[in-house]
């Protein structure tokens, strides 16, 4: 650790334990106090030193500070069927990249006729084309891959360091990429809020609903985007056009055998994941569904794995699962479960507290000004919180509170979800955002005047179709 890390180290722990020290208030206990404080200490943590040292600090907070034993938090945290299935998620994932799966939808993709056609055919093709691998689960590999097309385009273009349209490129390829791991809940993100909803109302999660209602406001979204940065923002696309020599070298290369054998597996598995919740009656969907997405994934790894090219296994199953597991982000996600519980817990009477001040704030406002409120003040934190530290401690509360308001639980879950993934108007703002603003060929003026209008559209965008959708499809 640098001298820096040390410090924000020392007053992670000052706030940890001033918190925890200080009256209690309203409903909210001694055991409530020092909770707040693990989970702001914890917090500050990862906004100032890294994902690791606070996740394990705030284990041991919780049992230094008496609000639960070390075995129950790890329980919790590790032992979180959601968790597991997020772990598995990844793997499957990097074996797909492995195998050559990511790189040959992206060839595909950039080399059709109809995205040769003028820049911003482009434009679409690639940001729509990294939506799409965004939905096969081709996450980093993906957003890399087009991201070179990018730069190459614009190193042949002449084009400025930190273009207006190079920044917007940048930018919307890794939006559209997670919008489409969004837009189906099988992967690690939509996987842990989905978690939340699924703990919270100890109901059934409804799928292909979800899936309807995801790819529209992620489709309109990104095309609004489009239209403001070509008629609104009129950002020059002249230059931005693919050589030909580069699409015919494209054209040349020959996908592997072990993409084609791959891709066909991802495409029976995709089908595994979904066709059971739209067809209930279906042969096999009872066995599908017992497996659920974990079990689903580790038959698809394990039938990959076997296969062998040339007396040679396609990957490395071991290696697939120490290069492509985000371990950083499996340990953070793993301690957000103990602490939520310790938040939820009534000893701790933290939750009847904010439910007390918000829930005559939200009848008076009305249940369609309480959705429009939560979608700003949501979209708005998740700028400089960690969406999925958020997702932990608002969905519980705001789920049951929605229902007393006689609102659409699911159709609220879908606001709540998006207003916390639009995230990308500053560096903190996201693993994703801080990849964007991070990138040598954008310009800091035009990362935050795109991060902040995607935040907007997306917005508006909820509480005019998504809101409404799902009230209709849930």
């Amino acid at each position: 650790m640098t001298k820096k890390q040390y410090i924000h180290l020392a007053i992670m722990i000052l706030l940890t334990v001033l918190i925890g020290i200080c009256p209690p208030f309203g409903a909210i206990t001694q055991v409530g106090m020092r909770t707040i404080g693990v989970f702001v200490g914890v917090l500050y943590g990862w906004l100032t030193i890294d994902l690791i040292w606070p996740s394990l600090f705030g284990y041991a907070a919780l049992a230094i500070l008496g609000i639960t034993d070390t075995t129950s938090a790890l329980s919790s945290g590790f032992g979180n069927s959601q968790l597991v299935q997020v772990l598995v998620v990844m793997v499957m994932a990097g074996a797909l990249d492995a195998i050559g799966v990511t790189k040959m939808l992206a060839n595909w993709m950039v080399t059709r006729k109809i995205f040769r056609k003028s820049p911003w055919a482009l434009v679409c093709g690639l940001i729509f084309g990294s939506y799409i691998l965004g939905i096969f689960g081709a996450a980093i590999a993906g957003i890399m891959l087009l991201w070179g097309i990018v730069t190459q385009i614009a190193e042949e273009g002449n084009f400025d360091k930190g273009d207006p349209l190079v920044t917007f490129m940048i930018m919307m390829i890794t939006a559209a990429n997670f919008a489409g791991m969004f837009s189906l809940p099988f992967h690690a993100t939509a996987m842990m809020f989905v978690g939340y909803f699924i703990d919270t109302t100890g109901t059934n999660f409804a799928t292909a609903p979800f899936i309807a209602v995801a790819g529209v406001t992620s489709i309109v979204v990104l095309a609004i985007m489009i239209l403001i940065a070509r008629f609104i923002l009129r950002i020059d696309a002249s230059k931005f056009i693919m050589p030909e020599e580069t699409i015919a070298k494209i054209e040349k290369e020959v996908a592997p055998k072990s993409a084609k054998i791959g891709f066909v597996v991802l495409l029976v598995y995709m089908a595994a994941l979904i066709l059971p919740s739209t067809f209930e009656n279906m042969p096999g969907a009872g066995v599908l569904n017992m497996l659920e997405i974990g079990g689903c994934s580790i038959v698809a790894m394990v039938i990959l794995a076997a296969i062998s090219l040339d007396g040679k296994p396609m990957f490395s199953l071991a290696k697939t699962w120490t290069q492509y597991v985000e371990w950083p982000l499996i340990l953070l996600l793993s301690v957000t479960f103990p602490i939520a519980e310790a938040v939820r817990a009534e000893d701790a009477g933290i939750m009847p507290t904010v439910a007390g001040v918000v829930i005559p704030i939200a009848s008076k406002m009305g249940l369609f000004a309480f959705m429009v409120m939560i979608v700003i003040v949501l979209g708005v934190l998740t700028q400089f919180t960690h969406n999925l530290v958020l997702a932990a401690l608002f969905i519980p509360f705001l789920i049951p509170l929605c229902e007393q308001l006689g609102g659409n639980t699911f159709a609220f879950f879908m606001l709540i979800f998006f207003s916390l993934n639009a995230s990308f108007m500053t560096p903190a703002a996201s693993f994703q955002s801080a990849m964007v603003h991070a990138h040598k060929g954008t310009s800091v003026k035009w990362n935050y005047i795109f991060g902040i209008a995607y935040s907007i559209v997306t917005w508006i965008v909820l509480i005019a179709i998504t809101l409404p959708l799902g009230n209709a499809m849930f």
